[in-house]
């Protein structure tokens, strides 16, 4: 060691060594490998779910997913309040034409006859509650076991027993969605204890800040992303190590001359290229932001909340897709279940339906409603018969009921819109899974969508995204480093060009 300070000029080359030396060690200290190759698999993961396409349709996809909420959270559970608000719809009639209940009561059959069996139906949990008494009377009935019965719906009226079988987990669980204590909203660490909850966060949280991050994440998967990085630095540093290192040992003999420095000069010159060609300011400062912002969308609680949260709203879906349109098969079913019945116990249709009325009578009242399309087609004429009657323009009614009843008008005025998107969400003509080519155009779809592609992301790259946002220094720190360090090693090599040419 002390041959190769024996003279300034291998001194002058064991600072280029040194400078090397450091980098390497700071790379290793640091982490920068396992932290920016976390950040390079999160970014590979997640960047299908920033595209254009993508961010636009998840929002359309959200958004009718929202309207859906919006349409059975008042029919589905007491705590809803439609079915209350039946009878208040029922009295508002009643006063303002100077009928009794049950005339009442006849114009709204009459006028929207699928509206009056659903607002029978309600609230939909009851329907849930007479589930084990209908199975029961017709296991009884066919004289088969409850599990040869269940069978024979799986087999024969596929879509009714669907309806049947995830109707409960979801009345029971939308205004206490288990597994998600601990799941906040991201402003004000508001809890999510239900599904109305739990789109929110996802709709106005988490992909609203999809959303508005789209273009940083964009800007830092481009250009090769980030992964790369630590690696060029230990190449760069080591090159810088093992050049001062020959350097000096050669300048205890000789001075090396201008070609040598010439290297040093190039290396600095690159870094700088790098920083400004790569656009490593604007995309490392984006990143920052992005990580910063995405931060709490990753801690383990929201994650672990949204992945169990949106297995009910799954349910939810599942109850829903056999219901909401001709295409459901609910309604195709249902006179073909009459039918079964009566023929295998020699009973006209109508008294299996007026026994089975009698034993689920929300149950029935539900099928007659069915699909929920009919019940949208029918709002508008409602409302167009209580302008009318009531002698008020239509957005007249539409205010008078929304602040009479306030839910049930809620879920009509959502039915058109859920019922005519269902099997074609608008705004997700170019969205497809995250294969590239797989569609997704109708709810269920985008219930696999966001289940087995955006949440599974969440939960898949957690642990990268901790190891990326939880080390120092930020990733907005890298672009002045880099560039610091490379006009000074520019500058270091330019001056010893300059001092190496005057000596000679």
């Amino acid at each position: 060691m002390k041959g190769l300070m024996s003279t300034a000029a291998s001194r002058a080359w064991l600072a280029v060594a040194l400078v090397g030396f450091v980098v390497v060690v700071l790379v290793l200290v640091l982490s920068l490998i396992p932290r920016l190759g976390a950040g390079q698999q999160l970014i590979d993961s997640a960047e299908p779910a920033f595209s254009d396409e993508r961010v636009a349709g998840t929002r359309a996809g959200m958004n009718l997913l929202s309207q859906y909420v919006d349409l059975a959270d008042p029919l589905l559970t007491a705590r809803g309040g439609a079915h209350e608000e039946v009878r208040s719809l029922v009295r508002l009639i009643r006063r303002k034409l100077g009928l009794t209940n049950a005339q009442a009561r006849r114009i709204l059959r009459r006028e929207a006859p699928h509206t009056e069996a659903l607002a029978r139906a309600l609230p939909l949990e009851g329907v849930a509650d007479e589930i084990p008494r209908l199975t029961s009377y017709l296991a009884t009935t066919l004289a088969v076991s409850e599990d040869d019965l269940a069978a024979t719906l799986e087999q024969s009226f596929p879509r009714i027993a669907q309806m049947l079988s995830t109707l409960p987990s979801v009345t029971d669980a939308w205004n206490d969605v288990p597994g998600i204590d601990g799941l906040t909203r991201l402003s004000r660490d508001k809890p999510v204890q239900t599904v109305p909850g739990l789109r929110k966060y996802l709709r106005d949280d988490v992909v609203a800040l999809i959303a508005e991050r789209k273009e940083d994440f964009q800007s830092l998967s481009a250009r090769g992303g980030i992964g790369y990085i630590p690696y060029l630095l230990l190449i760069v540093g080591a090159g810088l190590f093992a050049l001062g290192v020959l350097q000096a040992r050669r300048a205890t003999i000789t001075a090396p001359g201008r070609l040598p420095w010439s290297l040093v000069v190039a290396v600095g010159v690159v870094l700088i290229a790098l920083v400004v060609v790569a656009q490593y300011f604007p995309r490392l400062n984006g990143g920052q932001e992005l990580v910063t912002d995405l931060e709490p969308v990753f801690a383990q609680q929201r994650v672990e909340g949204a992945a169990t949260g949106f297995e009910t709203v799954h349910e939810a879906i599942l109850f829903a897709d056999p219901i909401m349109t001709p295409g459901g098969g609910v309604s195709r079913e249902t006179p073909r279940l009459y039918r079964f019945v009566a023929d295998r116990t020699g009973r006209s249709r109508g008294d299996v339906r007026r026994a089975l009325s009698r034993r689920a009578p929300r149950t029935i009242a539900l099928l007659d409603a069915l699909p929920l399309t009919r019940v949208a087609d029918e709002v508008p004429r409602l409302i167009d018969y209580l302008a009318r009657a009531l002698r008020m323009s239509p957005d007249e009614v539409v205010a008078l009921l929304r602040r009479r009843t306030p839910g049930l008008t809620r879920a009509l005025l959502a039915a058109p819109d859920v019922t005519s998107g269902w099997n074609g969400v608008p705004g997700t003509r170019e969205l497809t899974r995250f294969d590239g080519v797989t569609p997704v155009r109708t709810m269920p779809q985008f219930d696999d969508y966001m289940r087995q592609d955006l949440i599974a992301v969440l939960v898949k790259e957690r642990a990268h995204f901790e190891t990326l946002a939880s080390r120092s220094p930020p990733l907005g720190t890298l672009a002045p480093a880099l560039l610091i360090a490379g006009l000074l090693v520019m500058l270091y090599g330019g001056v010893m060009m300059q001092l190496v040419a005057r000596r000679s």
